[in-house]
């Protein structure tokens, strides 16, 4: 039962993180990893699932209402036009390469689907391209989290390497949105 919540978790998380939630679904990943990278990995792939089907609505409304779904982005935390139009300039190489470069550097991949939806790309094409990408973002939080946390930091108590990982996280946010201007 307890997997199956973690998993569940794991891909309403992505799916929030993919519309409209400003936090990754990679926090709850390198928890998950502090345990276990088995069940990491599994949770990868929930939050792979659920990332595609956030940005399936997404795309669908987009592509209804633009101009809404423009407006939704800029009042999300940490998206400003600067980064919307960063993300337009990944895209010229192609949508999978910046969808990979963007996922790397902090761009969230809502805005890669409404752009996406407002340059008139199927669905279909997203989902292709949304797949690799995402599955690469994940996994690489999960594994480096596990090397860190189990491997490098194993001997420390699980208790003090949360709480370690607890305050990457906040000094990471922290650093996104005083970047971001927010």
């Amino acid at each position: 039962m307890g997997n199956r919540l973690v998993t569940l978790g794991t891909a309403l998380w992505s799916l929030a993180e993919a519309t409209v939630f400003f936090i990754v679904p990679d926090v709850l990943l390198s928890f998950i990893a502090q345990v276990s990278l088995k069940r990491a990995l599994l949770a990868v792939l929930a939050a792979v699932a659920g990332a595609v089907a956030g940005g399936a609505l997404l795309h669908a409304f987009a592509s209804a209402d633009p101009h809404a779904a423009q407006a939704l982005l800029l009042n999300v935390p940490g998206i400003s036009p600067e980064l919307v139009a960063r993300v337009a300039g990944l895209i010229e190489d192609g949508l999978l390469s910046g969808m990979v470069m963007g996922s790397l550097s902090g761009a969230p991949y809502k805005v890669f689907v409404v752009d996406a939806a407002l340059a008139g790309v199927p669905l279909w094409t997203l989902v292709l391209v949304s797949l690799p990408a995402r599955m690469l973002r994940f996994a690489l939080a999960a594994l480096a989290s596990w090397l860190i946390f189990n491997r490098l930091l194993g001997h420390l108590a699980l208790r003090m390497r949360r709480w370690m990982l607890a305050g990457f996280w906040l000094v990471f946010y922290a650093g996104y949105f005083a970047a971001m201007g927010w």
